[in-house]
C-alpha cells in the first residue's frame, strides 16, 4: 500500500508545480499529513517492539535460570576437584599439575594484585615520581574561538595577527527548512 501511494506521490510531484501560495499551503498540509502516519507508524512498530521485548525477556529469563542450575553444578563439582587437587598438594608440595583424559588439575602462581587509590596515588606522583604521571593536552575550543578571528578562509589571532596553523574554514550554503505547525 505505501508504495502504491509512493508511485502517485511521485506522478504528482513529476507534473506539479509549486507556484502559488494555496499550492504550497496544500503541500504543507500534505506534509503534516505524511508526518502523521509516520507517527502512526512508529507508535504501531513501538508497541510491536514492546510485545517482542517482553517475549524475549522471558527467554532470557529462562537461558538465566537454566544456565544457573548448570553453573550451580559446575561450581559443586569444581570444588570436589579442588579438595582433591589440594589433598595431593599435602602429600607432595611440589606438585603442580594432574593430567587426566578429560582436562587437568592445575596450581599455578599468580602475579600480585595492585590496588590503587588514585587520588593518593596521583599526589604522591606528582611530587615524587613526576616521569609517571601522564598529562592530556587538548585546545580548548571555546577559549580559542574567543581569541581569534575568521578573516576569509584563514583564522587569526587577533592580538597579533598571527594566522592559525590548524584550522581550516568550510563554506556552507544556507540550510533549507521546512516546519509544519502541528
Amino acid at each position: 500500500m505505501l508504495q502504491v501511494e509512493r508511485k502517485q506521490e511521485e506522478r504528482k510531484s513529476e507534473g506539479f508545480v509549486i507556484d502559488n501560495k494555496g499550492k504550497a499551503n496544500w503541500a504543507l498540509r500534505k506534509i503534516r499529513q505524511l508526518k502523521k502516519k509516520q507517527v502512526e507508524n512508529d507508535n504501531l512498530a513501538d508497541n510491536e517492539i514492546s510485545k517482542l521485548k517482553s517475549e524475549i525477556d522471558e527467554v532470557k529469563d529462562w537461558l538465566k535460570s537454566e544456565n544457573d542450575n548448570l553453573q550451580n553444578s559446575i561450581d559443586f563439582f569444581e570444588n570436589l576437584l579442588k579438595g582433591y587437587a589440594f589433598s595431593i598438594k599435602e602429600e607432595d608440595p611440589e606438585f603442580k599439575t594432574l593430567k587426566l583424559p578429560f582436562g587437568e588439575l592445575q596450581f599455578r602462581k599468580r602475579r600480585d594484585k595492585w590496588n590503587y587509590d588514585e587520588e593518593k596515588l596521583l599526589e604522591f606522583a606528582k611530587d615524587n615520581i613526576k616521569t609517571s604521571v601522564k598529562v592530556v593536552e587538548k585546545v580548548d575550543k571555546r577559549k580559542l574561538k574567543k581569541l581569534v578571528k575568521k578573516v576569509d578562509d584563514k583564522v587569526i589571532i587577533e592580538a597579533t595577527g598571527e594566522i592559525v596553523e590548524g584550522i581550516s574554514i568550510e563554506k556552507r550554503d544556507e540550510e533549507f527548512k521546512v516546519k509544519i505547525e502541528s
